[in-house]
């Protein structure tokens, strides 16, 4: 009998298991369609603004409104030695996605063989665009902009409890901070 009640149990949370990973697939799906959704819109009214906030070499927040409510923010951060594009997408007044990709250049942008004749130092490697390197990241969001999902730089899908509400916390922050 007590072997009875183990088995049961186990297929229970076996089952439990299942229907969670089912159902994160199901609002992955989803989110996907509302991607798709968002970004088919032609017709959008574009707000954008400064954001100093996050690199000395300046970046921008542009607000996507449809019929007066936000449905896409974009913000572009610029520095020295790279780049970044982070894309909000909103639904319900909520972010259900976020999109981030950030470029690395190999040297500063305005090192040049000039450069290195002012600065009096030995010819070295030149800025070249072609020597970037570029990283991306996911972010699903579940209706109540808990983190179901994270697929990092390296593609490696993230999606332990804990580690996911370190990285949502993260990533809220800068939501929060630029939705204003």
């Amino acid at each position: 009998m007590k072997i009875f009640r183990k088995i049961a149990i186990l297929f229970i949370l076996a089952s439990l298991t299942n229907f969670s990973a089912s159902n994160i697939e199901g609002k992955i799906t989803q989110i996907r369609k509302d991607f798709a959704s968002t970004n088919a819109v032609k017709d959008y009214v574009i707000k954008e603004v400064e954001d100093s906030e996050q690199s000395t070499d300046g970046g921008v927040v542009k607000y996507y409104f449809q019929n007066g409510v936000v449905k896409k923010i974009v913000v572009e951060h610029f520095g020295e030695s790279w780049n970044s594009l982070t894309e909000y997408y909103v639904k319900n007044g909520k972010v259900y996605f976020i999109f981030d990709k950030t470029e690395k250049y190999n040297v500063p942008y305005y090192v040049d063989s000039k450069w290195y004749k002012e600065n009096k130092i030995k010819n070295g490697e030149v800025f070249d665009k072609r020597k970037s390197k570029f990283s991306e990241k996911r972010y699903y969001f579940d209706e109540n902009e808990k983190l179901i999902r994270y697929i990092g730089e390296n593609k490696k899908i993230v999606e332990n409890g804990q580690k996911l509400r370190e990285i949502e916390k993260n990533v809220l922050n800068e939501y929060y901070r630029i939705k204003k």
